[in-house]
């Protein structure tokens, strides 16, 4: 049977490489929700570095796709992939930015908590990625965890994110903070929260990549 596997294999480095660069952004983000000087922050130049170099991945790996022998649909995959991966680097950017503009001086305990739950998320869905260069074996023993179980732990991740998020935002509305610093702080973990719902969909578009290509 005719299959497009060896074409999947070949995009490997730079799916992985822009997995990588998010986990790098969710990184450098969580180290700045910890950082005692946020309005000066080196780390925030170092986020938005890592978002321009993932959108030059984007940029050349569409490229190249363009070129490609793909049929629509396994092109698609892959534009998928690449472009959920590219959102969430995209989403962490403004979060850093906006705490720039916002000049928050420190960060409350529970933006802390997302931003670690963001980390994780982004690993695990990193792991995911990496999953692809074993499309024939689904079940590895080389990975820690088979793609199957990776999209249900993600998942969990992305709902521990949205408990956070649902909490903070009763206590948002609380009436101690004004309306300024609602506004703000809504902001940002709604846009904290979007990122990690971005690594969910990212493993889930790994999943369909090997779901649909593995051996039987």
């Amino acid at each position: 049977m005719f299959r497009l596997l060896p074409n999947y294999l070949d995009y490997c480095d730079a799916f992985e490489r822009a997995a990588q660069n998010a986990v790098r952004s969710a990184e450098l983000l969580a180290d700045l929700a910890c950082s005692a000087d946020l309005v000066t922050s080196e780390l925030v130049t170092a986020i938005i570095q890592a978002e321009h170099d993932g959108d030059e991945l984007a940029r050349e790996t569409f490229a190249r796709l363009a070129r490609s022998n793909f049929s629509p649909a396994d092109r698609g995959d892959v534009y998928d992939l690449v472009s959920r991966i590219d959102d969430v680097v995209d989403d962490i950017d403004a979060v850093g930015r906006r705490m720039i503009f916002y000049k928050v001086a420190r960060s409350e305990d529970e933006f802390v908590r997302q931003c670690a739950v963001l980390v994780k998320a982004s690993r695990l869905a990193s792991d995911a990625v990496m999953c692809i260069r074993h499309i024939e074996d689904r079940k590895s023993a080389k990975l820690a965890m088979s793609v199957d179980q990776l999209v249900i732990v993600t998942h969990h991740a992305e709902e521990e994110g949205d408990a956070i998020h649902h909490r903070v935002l009763t206590q948002l509305f609380d009436g101690r903070l004004d309306a300024f610093d609602v506004i703000k702080w809504k902001e940002l973990y709604e846009l904290v929260e979007r990122a990690i719902d971005r690594c969910d969909d990212v493993a889930c578009v790994a999943y369909r990549i090997v779901a649909k290509n593995a051996s039987k």
